[in-house]
């Protein structure tokens, strides 16, 4: 496929394993494996023209529901519910599709517009290990704690990957990736202690809210 052809095989065939089960695609977590995420946005915009295959200069649902199989012709189509939340993370001006510089600023990290790349880089560096996350110094390094609540809950909202207007243990548990898509996952213990510092009324989630208290804690 022409993705793959431009992409280490490796890496492509772990991103595909590793979504290979209906509705555990994550997109943050897909480009970052296969090696999407860290492209040039030159090569990025190549990509985006292979996943337009009509030429529309758009990328639509039903595109977006054929993804994976830009990568592997044998990839399974993702679900409706993957494709939806797909759509909803690259689709900033909300037309129903996604443009070309909407996917390119997707890839390089929502986060990015509010925050400095070598403060992120700092967070990101102190966390690096597993079990040694901690939310609050994770906030104050990267420098989101001070910041506005309007900036807080931009942030808060890239988070919320299936714009359900609450983040989930499952989002949490990808939550460095946001910042950086070949960052890992939070452990087990990391995510649910992240969790109870942010589920103040002990719903199982996290409101907008929540988040701007916990980050400014």
């Amino acid at each position: 496929m022409a993705l793959a052809a431009n992409l280490d095989a490796g890496k492509v065939k772990a991103a595909l394993d590793g979504c290979a089960a209906a509705d555990s695609f994550n997109y943050k977590t897909f480009f970052g494996a296969c090696g999407l995420a860290g492209k040039s946005a030159d090569e990025i915009k190549v990509a985006f023209g292979v996943i337009d295959q009509d030429a529309s200069g758009y990328i639509e649902e039903e595109e977006l529901k054929l993804f994976l199989q830009n990568f592997s012709a044998g990839a399974r189509a993702l679900t409706d519910k993957e494709t939806a939340a797909f759509l909803a993370a690259g689709d900033s001006d909300n037309d129903g599709k996604i443009g070309v510089d909407a996917k390119t600023t997707e890839i390089k990290m929502a986060f990015k517009n509010i925050l400095e790349d070598a403060k992120i880089a700092a967070a990101l560096a102190e966390c690096k290990d597993a079990g040694t996350f901690c939310h609050k110094k994770f906030f104050t390094t990267c420098g989101l704690a001070g910041k506005s609540a309007a900036d807080i809950k931009k942030a808060f909202y890239v988070i919320d990957q299936d714009k359900s207007a609450f983040i989930e243990e499952d989002e949490l548990k990808l939550f460095l990736q946001n910042f950086q898509a070949s960052a890992r996952a939070l452990t087990d213990a990391e995510t649910k202690a992240f969790l109870k510092a942010g589920d103040t009324d002990n719903d199982g989630k996290i409101g907008d809210d929540e988040f701007v208290v916990m980050v400014n804690a």
